[in-house]
């Protein structure tokens, strides 16, 4: 599957931010497929192994004698070979996070719904490790383990630390799993339009002017940008946001494809055929 960021620029006349959704030409518009739910699951299974052992090492250290822990990890490992295989296992798991995101990001044409869908895999991840391990911690005597807690007995701090991330983690994955779904129908829903347009859409040749930097997205710049083009209805100037890298922002004044169903919908696409021309690099960098 071609990456719609590849032919960025990315236009959006109505969407800001993560929000902006692009579609490859030639392809169509994506949704969450089987490898995106296998990967899904193996984030949250992985995440679920490292704040399980996480939670399980930090009641190892500072339980009392015959308290209880979700993991008993061996005594004798030694303290440098415990943070390394710590330091190991997160740089995999943040990792793989990130190429699931990259993934869902190519899939689903943007980056806010890939965003929501990693986020809530690794959350409630987080939040089923760390809350088993507050089960098993008051499973032998429950009262007296909270009491002892409330208390901020020496030995209970494991417990108080594990209940609080579960507790922000499970909020934040219900806040996250809200906005999933309408953020996965938007997503395909604006993949849907971008492909109608391109296949039944009246085209107009247009320019772009550059506007203002609104924001880094990481080291991605969007820009307000003004599109200038004539239809038959007449001549037309509308606002838009764009998203690119800083070696791809195109010159003031190149050319532009604007596909329109005198419906209210349009899409803006830089003219490949145009032979672009692009600003300097330096010149759109985020200062650092």
């Amino acid at each position: 599957m071609k990456d719609w960021w590849d032919d960025r620029p990315v236009f959006s006349t109505t969407d800001k931010g993560a929000r902006i959704t692009g579609l490859a030409p030639g392809e169509s518009p994506g949704h969450v497929t089987g490898r995106l739910a296998i990967l899904a699951a193996l984030c949250f299974a992985g995440w679920v192994a490292a704040s399980l052992l996480g939670t399980s090492w930090l009641c190892n250290a500072s339980s009392a004698p015959g308290e209880t822990c979700a993991v008993d990890l061996p005594g004798g490992v030694r303290l440098l070979w415990r943070i390394l295989a710590t330091v190991a296992a997160a740089y995999f798991l943040l990792h793989f996070s990130l190429s699931f995101g990259e993934q869902a990001r190519q899939r689903l044409g943007q980056s806010r719904a890939a965003g929501l869908l990693v986020g809530s895999a690794l959350l409630a991840g987080i939040a089923a490790g760390a809350g088993f391990s507050v089960v098993t911690g008051f499973s032998v005597d429950p009262s007296e383990t909270l009491r002892r807690t409330l208390d901020f007995r020496v030995g209970t701090e494991a417990y108080a630390i594990s209940a609080a991330i579960a507790l922000v983690a499970v909020l934040w994955w219900i806040f996250v799993l809200g906005r999933l779904p309408a953020a996965l129908v938007a997503a395909r829903e604006r993949q849907a339009t971008i492909e109608r347009l391109r296949r039944d859409g009246r085209r107009y040749a247009g320019t772009v002017t550059l506007g203002r930097i609104v924001f880094w997205l990481g080291q991605s710049p969007e820009l307000e940008v003004t599109i200038a083009y004539d239809s038959p209805a007449g001549a037309h100037e509308i606002a838009a946001r764009m998203r690119t890298s800083p070696d791809r922002v195109p010159a003031n004044g190149s050319k532009v494809v604007v596909l329109d169903d005198l419906r209210g919908d349009l899409h803006i696409e830089l003219d490949r055929d145009g032979g672009p021309s692009f600003e300097p690099a330096e010149r759109y960098r985020a200062s650092e």
